[in-house]
């Protein structure tokens, strides 16, 4: 699910209780999809997407993937 933090972000978590586990925000043209870290440093970037829902799709299709 996607929790507005402002009007620009956005965190990904798997239901309203849970810890935020990707971070979402307006950046250019499109949203950065960010692994979450309270430490910017920290925050993994995965790609620019042309909507904050295609950011969160890709999250999950990122943690589901096998690895390996």
């Amino acid at each position: 699910m996607l929790d507005p933090v402002d009007d620009r972000t956005w965190y990904v978590r798997r239901d309203a209780e849970a810890s935020p586990e990707a971070i979402v925000d307006r950046f250019g043209g499109g949203y950065r999809l960010r692994a979450f870290s309270l430490t910017e440093s920290r925050r993994t970037q995965h790609g620019v997407y042309t909507g904050p829902e295609l950011a969160e799709t890709a999250w999950w299709r990122l943690r589901d993937r096998p690895r390996g």
